[in-house]
């Protein structure tokens, strides 16, 4: 995920999820509320451009793991015995991050900190009924030494894409229009035995999971703006270096299913033209950004006609 604050509640959003599908909805909040601190330092005090989030799953619990690129020592984050200042903060700082790391001594059952041959990463371990608030801040296990072949999100191979004054509604449509696409397929396929379409359906649905975690700030800005009645909208994705090659998967699947509307075989209608637009102008930006380092263009200025 990007390192911005939108990132944080859709860091929350995954682990919850997550949790959901694996039955484990019991650790939610405890995981999730240490999901949210450890992406608001990733966010707000690592210096790096975007951070990684996961989750494991083992027969003794739940671990969670936030890496990022940053130059920030691990010695930071590890200090004892207090940790309300872990950052370099007093303790009355209007600042919660040194607080927030105390939370995740004292919710998760161990937790610790890798120092990485680029940046660090966080982890901490959860099992059923171990912690709780009334428990003792445990002090994290640190790895000094560089862990060998186990690195942070690398900058090589993703890239910060910046989308300048895009229409909410619009965007929100285009989320909508895939969801429709994705339901719709996946049912028809199921009830008319249609191996095809079901195929078409999950592979879709595959697409968009992949991604969902890089596309979940952008949502929850979108979907914000829509409710406050805000024309446009400013954003950041985290996407492949490989981005053609991602964009020419996501356009086939679109024009399979637009093929099966415009056939009259599902009822889920082709997304409308200024979707089209806003698609068009997407993939420009993401091409442009990524292949040819050209600085964001915003919505109305390619509308217009404005090419770099």
């Amino acid at each position: 995920m990007v390192a911005q604050p939108a990132s944080i509640p859709a860091a929350r959003r995954f682990v919850d999820d997550a949790l959901a599908e694996w039955s484990s909805a019991d650790l939610a909040d405890d995981i999730g509320l240490c999901a949210s601190e450890l992406a608001t330092n990733a966010t707000l005090h690592s210096g790096s451009s975007f951070f990684e989030i996961r989750l494991d799953i083992a027969d003794d619990g739940i671990r969670l793991t936030v890496a990022d690129h940053g130059v920030g020592s691990v010695e930071m984050i590890a200090r004892q015995p207090e940790l309300s200042d872990a950052f370099g903060l007093a303790v009355g700082d209007a600042s919660s991050t040194g607080r927030g790391m105390l939370l995740v001594s004292t919710l998760a059952t161990r937790w610790g900190i890798d120092q990485l041959e680029a940046g660090k990463r966080v982890w901490a371990e959860f099992r059923p009924g171990s912690a709780g608030l009334d428990a003792d801040p445990s002090a994290p296990l640190v790895t000094r030494a560089p862990v060998s072949g186990c690195t942070a999100p690398d900058p090589a191979k993703w890239a910060v894409v910046r989308f300048r004054g895009c229409p909410p509604g619009l965007l929100v449509a285009h989320d909508d229009n895939l969801a429709e696409y994705t339901r719709e397929l996946k049912l028809l396929g199921d009830r008319l035995h249609e191996p095809s379409y079901q195929r078409l359906g999950e592979v879709l649905a595959d697409y968009v999971a992949e991604h969902a975690a890089n596309w979940d700030p952008a949502r929850i800005i979108a979907r914000e703006a829509v409710r406050e009645g805000r024309e446009a909208i400013d954003f950041d994705v985290l996407a492949t270096r490989r981005i053609r090659e991602s964009l020419l998967l996501l356009r086939k699947l679109i024009w399979e299913a637009e093929s099966l509307s415009w056939a009259d075989r599902l009822m889920t209608l082709p997304a409308a033209e200024p979707v089209q637009r806003l698609r068009d102008w997407m993939e420009c930006e993401f091409i442009g950004q990524i292949e040819d380092g050209l600085a964001p263009l915003p919505y109305a200025d390619w509308l217009a006609g404005v090419r770099r």
